[in-house]
């Protein structure tokens, strides 16, 4: 007999987290959320990049460490010359398979060395306005947010996009600076470096990220729509599909996830 996932709507949902919580105390529990596909549509990270080459936003100066990274991964840059060339040379080979999504997040993240950190993220903020993210909103988790925020359980945001682009995004569903995880490059004197700080939170750093938010904690539920969420899927203790892409749909029955329901109400 062939496996299909329990489907739930937010409201069934909401009541399986309560009677998991049980008599835990709130502040020692735990929701997970990915950005990206699963608290809205879209990747955030790439409307910044596609709006720096649109504005030929990156400086000349990471071109030599971009040229670097498409030798290691073997990309051909095809008489691509310039920073911003380079660097959509390496995202158009993340398309076509040829280099790495892990990688691909990290450029992402550190194509901006040599600007200041301000003003990467006031760009940030203009591309964020400009996308009209508030209508991209996934308004099947507002139940369980608001739940959360009720019971008093800390919320998590753990993303692979940058960092400066994630926290204005996060905070449209109430997640402070300090509730999120994102790909975070190196500073020096307020200037973004051309590396990260971390490992971007992808797959198996995922748990590395959210642990390091909140320690110890009972690690109650995981909100995810693509297969490198699966290692933060499958260690909470409860992990959730949100609109899941083709590749993790087809696992979730092995994997023993829950569905969100989005439209129509889920059988029981």
């Amino acid at each position: 007999m062939e496996r299909t996932p329990l489907t739930l709507a937010p409201e069934r949902l909401v009541e399986e987290l309560s009677a998991m919580l049980g008599d835990t105390e709130p502040q020692r529990a735990v929701l997970a959320f990915d950005g990206d596909g699963t608290l809205w549509s879209g990747d955030v990270g790439e409307d910044l990049f596609h709006a720096a080459m649109r504005e030929s936003f990156l400086l000349e100066e990471v071109e030599p460490a971009l040229v670097a990274e498409a030798a290691r991964h073997e990309v051909p840059l095809k008489g691509a010359r310039g920073a911003n060339a380079v660097a959509a040379a390496l995202f158009a080979a993340y398309l076509d398979g040829s280099y790495p999504e892990r990688e691909t997040c990290a450029m992402m993240t550190w194509c901006y060395a040599g600007r200041e950190l301000g003003a990467v993220q006031a760009f940030a903020q203009d591309v964020l306005t400009a996308a009209g993210l508030p209508s991209r909103l996934h308004r099947e988790l507002e139940p369980i947010l608001e739940f959360a925020e009720r019971a008093g359980l800390r919320r998590v945001l753990v993303s692979a996009s940058p960092r400066v682009i994630v926290e204005p995004a996060g905070a449209l569903r109430g997640f402070a600076p300090a509730d999120i995880a994102a790909a975070t490059p190196a500073l020096a004197d307020g200037r973004i470096l051309a590396r990260l700080h971390a490992p971007v939170p992808y797959a198996e750093h995922k748990l590395t990220a959210g642990r390091e938010l909140f320690g110890d904690a009972r690690w109650l539920a995981a909100f995810g729509d693509n297969v490198f969420d699966i290692d933060m899927l499958t260690t909470a203790e409860l992990g959730v599909a949100v609109r899941p892409k083709p590749r993790l749909e087809a696992q979730l029955a092995t994997l023993g996830l829950r569905l969100l329901a989005r439209d129509a109400v889920a059988e029981p």
